[in-house]
């Protein structure tokens, strides 16, 4: 088990293993929620797809997930330090960073998943977030 630990903390970005070291009582939590969003978007799209709708989906849900959890403050440092790796291409990060920004607002309401999970889709179907691949 320490070693599965020590595997997914070297690959955490330097932000974030930063932000960890600050809040490590977070850790639980952002796990938790990146596996509540990588199932919800498995569920609603039968995949999770990479520049495509169900990655902004994901998204979308998960920093509403982290925002309702942690709070808008720090779940925006935190997806914010997610996407500062440097093989991030700037067109993927920019679009990635648009669809956290509408999720940690989504996030603001404190709703239930499947209320944030239903406002993440109505946002995604009206052209809020920003995908490449359809």
């Amino acid at each position: 088990m320490a070693q599965a630990l020590y595997k997914q903390w070297e690959r955490l970005t330097p932000q974030e293993q930063a932000y960890l070291r600050s809040k490590p009582h977070h850790a639980f939590t952002i796990q938790e929620t990146r596996d509540a969003a990588y199932e919800e978007t498995k569920r609603r799209f039968g995949r999770n797809g990479h520049n495509d709708k169900s990655d902004a989906f994901r998204h979308c849900f998960w920093s509403a997930l982290l925002a309702r959890e942690l709070g808008f403050q720090d779940a925006f440092r935190f997806t914010t330090a997610h996407e500062a790796f440097p093989t991030n291409p700037l067109g993927e990060q920019e679009m990635d960073l648009h669809n956290n920004r509408v999720g940690l607002n989504i996030g603001r309401s404190k709703g239930a998943n499947g209320a944030m999970s239903m406002r993440c889709m109505a946002a995604l179907q009206s052209g809020q977030l920003k995908f490449m691949v359809k």
